[in-house]
């Protein structure tokens, strides 16, 4: 999926939106997001409304925070429980910060209850 995310980014002449897009998907907010890149969120802000073109470096683990996120919520519909470990070495082979990872998987950890939560509301 990192590459996929990557590749879109980089094609894509409106950058800024997909990155939000993507952001948005995985449920982040700006400073979540800030957080995780080691930005400001103003930054964030104006990567995302196209006054700041994205370097290769913050695409590059841009992608390997929303690969991972990915896998942990594909992983935690299995109804698996989650292997830290695991992750982390996914997490380091995407290029995600590695005093990052763990903040990553409970943010999609979260991310993922919320949703199943609020899924589970709206069918009583």
């Amino acid at each position: 999926m990192a590459n996929q995310v990557a590749g879109d980014i980089v094609n894509s002449p409106g950058r800024g939106r997909l990155i939000q897009d993507y952001r948005c998907k995985m449920h982040l907010t700006q400073d979540e997001l800030s957080l995780i890149m080691r930005l400001r969120r103003e930054t964030i802000s104006r990567i995302e409304n196209g006054k700041v073109t994205p370097t290769l470096a913050f695409i590059h683990v841009f992608s390997g925070v929303m690969a991972l996120m990915e896998a942990v919520k594909t992983f935690r519909s299995q109804g698996k429980g989650i292997e830290y470990p695991y992750f982390s070495r996914i997490g380091a082979e995407l290029g995600v910060p590695q005093d990052r990872i763990m903040s990553i998987i409970d943010l999609a950890i979260q991310s993922f209850d919320e949703k199943r939560r609020k899924a589970i509301c709206n069918l009583s």
